[in-house]
């Protein structure tokens, strides 16, 4: 089978690292893939995941301006004129580019991720009206990444034309420095009890201003913390006012690709978001054992149990976030790091998640 999946970038988040790995298992398992993003990868940190592609996986960077154009329509038709491949599956708001080149692609299945709840990812009424005609004729097959994504897209769309698919991950890798940040972490546990993780970019989706309130709200009483933040944009306007919040128990990092060397050594993974698909973060903290504190969104709900794989908040405010971490430090027993290990080989491999897409697309 030939596969041709198309994203915008290879930037740091979560849908760039989930499509580089599924791209990556599908070639593992004998098929030939080709891997489109569209802005230049020598720009900023489009390219961050670049280096991650398999050398048996085709990669193709347009290096298409930012913005919508009607030109990008024909760059993609190119490419896929010239790869003609039997699935062309894409990511993002980039969908919006395939819904004309699938009227008269009759010979090649188009399938589309929702990475987020369904209303979040469209901008005004003509894209939903365009979306969900696509949607509910089957000329673009949409995939959903939890049950909780489904249902928001069954409710956004009234159409139940939406294949489920967990999102997965391999297992993330360690680098040559783990032990350094294995030191750097200790020297914080000199002057703090535990060290949490915070891994996202800057954004009003993932909630960091609270998250910073109920960490500066824990120094103040006196518990003795620190919150690392890993991610991108922090350098932005909202980034500034995030870091003149923080106080000084509460560190940036920016990006780093082997985050695993951080989850690994952390005692707690922080996800305060406002609202999530099914995050790659929170299954890459599963797989290193590191448990997380999550606000109740997305496919969250789904994965999380409290107490008993994790803690998760009743809402996503600063008091019952402020409740779930405090849960945590008192009863820092209560979740066993290696059945959250377990729990990820069971569910949440790139294996099994890529063998479900391969079966969605040889469907009649």
């Amino acid at each position: 089978m030939k596969i041709l999946q198309i994203i915008y970038s290879l930037s740091s988040g979560g849908a760039e690292r989930f499509v580089v790995d599924l791209c990556n298992e599908l070639s593992n398992q004998g098929h030939e893939v080709y891997l489109c993003t569209l802005r230049d990868d020598t720009v900023k940190n489009q390219g961050f995941y670049k280096n991650d592609i398999s050398n048996e996986v085709n990669y193709i960077n347009l290096k298409l301006p930012e913005g919508f154009r009607l030109s990008n329509i024909k760059a993609i038709n190119d490419v896929i004129r010239e790869v003609r491949p039997n699935i062309v599956h894409c990511h993002q708001n980039l969908v919006n580019y395939i819904f004309p080149i699938t009227l008269y692609k009759k010979n090649i299945k188009f399938f589309h991720t929702i990475h987020n709840d369904a209303p979040t990812e469209v901008k005004n009424k003509f894209e939903y009206l365009i979306r969900k005609v696509f949607y509910s004729t089957n000329k673009v097959k949409a995939i959903t990444i939890s049950k909780e994504t489904s249902n928001s897209f069954l409710k956004y769309y009234k159409c139940e034309k939406n294949v489920e698919i967990y999102n997965g991950c391999k297992t993330p890798l360690i680098s040559k420095d783990i032990n350094d940040v294995l030191t750097y972490i200790n020297n914080l546990r000199i002057n703090s009890d535990f060290v949490f993780l915070h891994i996202g970019r800057c954004a009003i989706q993932k909630n960091q201003k609270m998250l910073i309130s109920v960490f500066n709200r824990l120094k103040a009483e006196g518990v003795k913390v620190t919150l690392l933040i890993i991610g991108s944009g922090f350098e932005s306007e909202l980034g500034n006012e995030l870091k003149s919040l923080a106080n000084e128990n509460i560190q940036f990092l920016g990006e780093k690709h082997y985050v695993a060397d951080y989850l690994i050594n952390a005692d707690a993974f922080c996800l305060s978001s406002i609202h999530e698909g099914m995050p790659i973060t929170l299954i890459e903290a599963l797989a290193c054992g590191c448990i997380p504190i999550c606000t109740p969104v997305g496919g969250i709900v789904d994965t999380i149990s409290d107490g008993v794989n994790g803690f998760i908040s009743n809402s996503t405010t600063e008091e019952d976030y402020y409740n779930s971490i405090k849960k945590f430090i008192n009863n820092t027993s209560l979740v066993k790091k290696d059945n959250l290990i377990k729990y990820y080989n069971e569910r949440f491999t790139m294996f099994e998640c890529a063998d479900r897409h391969i079966k969605l697309y040889m469907e009649n």
